[in-house]
C-alpha cells in the first residue's frame, strides 16, 4: 500500500505546469487528455480535459484541467483552518534559495506573514513557509534542522533546493475520527503528534492565537504521507457537500491498495459502504473508486496490479 501522488484541479494547465517546472524543477512525466473513465470515477461524466503528470524527486504531482467546463474557483478568504485546506509540503535543502525562487514568480502568493519561520523544538524545529499557487492551492516549503534530517531526504535527488513532496496535510475537526478512519480502512499507522502554538505558528499560518494538533499518518511508508491538522481556532468551515470533482478545491490523493474488495469491506464496517457502480475500471485496466474521508477529503483508491 502506498500514497502514490497528489492531484490538483487547475484552471490553466499550461500556466501551472510551467510554474511548477520553472520554480520547483519538476519534470513532465506524462501529458495527455483526461480519459473518460477517470471523469466517471471522479463523478463528473461527460467532461473533457487535459492532464499532466509531474515528478519532483521520487514523488509525483498530477495536474488536471477541465477545459470549457471548469468548476468553482478556490473559495475566497480561505485560511489554513478551513477544512478544505490541504497543503502539499515540499522538502528543501536551502530555504533561503527556495524561498527566493518562489517569490520570483508573481503567481505565487504568501500565506506566512514574514517569510520562512523556524518553529520551536517542541513543534519539530523545522523551518517552514506557506504560500499559494495561482489557483489558490496551498503549498509549504519545509526544511529540517541540521542533524535531524530524515535519511530519505539526506539521500534525495531533487532539482536544486527542491527535493520532493514529504506529505499532504489535511485540515480536520476531529483527530480521533480521522485516525480511526485511516487505520481501519487502509491500515495506516499513526505516528508522532505535536501541539503547535505561539507566535511562530501564528506567523506561519497567518492566524492569530492559533493552536493546531498535528498528527502524522503512515510514517512508515515512503513519501508522500499524510498529516492531520486539527485547528482549535479560526474559521474552520466545512467542505461544502456539493463540491464537484472539477472544482479547484477538489484536491485528491491517490492511494494504491492490494485489494479494492478488502478496502470496500473495511469501508462497509465503518458505515461507508460502496454502491455497485462506484468502482470504475480505468483505461489501463486498473480498478478504482473515489472515497470521501470523514471530513470530505477525497481519496482516489486504485487497486495495485489490476491493470
Amino acid at each position: 500500500m502506498v500514497i502514490d501522488r497528489v492531484a490538483l484541479i487547475v484552471s490553466d494547465l499550461d500556466r501551472v505546469e510551467d510554474d511548477y517546472v520553472r520554480t520547483f524543477g519538476c519534470s513532465v512525466e506524462q501529458r495527455d487528455a483526461i480519459d473518460p473513465s477517470l471523469t466517471r470515477v471522479l463523478r463528473i461524466p461527460h467532461t473533457r480535459g487535459r492532464r499532466s503528470l509531474l515528478r519532483l524527486g521520487r514523488e509525483r504531482i498530477e495536474l488536471l484541467e477541465f477545459a470549457g467546463s471548469g468548476g468553482r474557483v478556490y473559495p475566497p478568504g480561505s485560511t489554513s483552518t478551513d477544512l478544505w485546506f490541504q497543503h502539499m509540503a515540499i522538502v528543501v535543502n536551502d530555504m533561503t534559495h527556495a524561498h527566493q525562487r518562489v517569490m520570483m514568480s508573481r503567481r505565487f502568493k504568501e500565506i506566512s506573514r514574514h517569510g520562512p519561520v523556524r518553529l520551536p523544538d517542541n513543534s519539530g524545529g523545522v523551518t517552514a513557509f506557506k504560500f499559494r499557487d495561482h489557483d489558490g492551492h496551498p503549498l509549504e516549503l519545509l526544511a529540517f534542522p541540521e542533524g535531524r534530517i530524515p535519511g530519505e531526504w539526506r539521500q534525495a535527488g531533487g532539482s536544486g533546493p527542491f527535493l520532493g513532496v514529504d506529505h499532504s496535510a489535511l485540515a480536520i475537526s476531529d483527530t480521533a475520527t480521522n485516525t480511526r478512519f485511516f487505520r481501519s480502512v487502509f491500515g495506516f499507522s499513526v505516528g508522532a503528534r505535536t501541539e503547535n502554538r505561539g507566535p511562530e505558528q501564528d506567523a506561519l499560518d497567518d492566524v492569530d492565537d492559533v493552536q493546531v494538533s498535528v498528527t502524522r499518518i503512515a510514517p512508515d511508508l515512503p513519501a508522500p504521507r499524510f498529516e492531520l491538522l486539527h485547528y482549535h481556532v479560526g474559521t474552520r468551515r466545512r467542505i461544502p457537500p456539493d463540491t464537484a470533482g472539477n472544482d479547484i478545491a477538489a484536491t485528491y490523493s491517490v492511494v494504491q491498495v492490494a485489494s479494492l474488495d478488502a478496502t470496500g469491506a473495511a469501508l462497509a464496517r465503518c458505515g461507508m459502504p460502496l454502491a455497485d457502480d462506484d468502482i470504475v475500471t480505468l483505461h489501463e485496466g486498473t480498478r478504482a473508486v473515489l472515497v470521501a474521508g470523514p471530513e470530505g477529503h477525497r481519496l482516489l483508491v486504485e487497486e495495485e496490479g489490476s491493470g
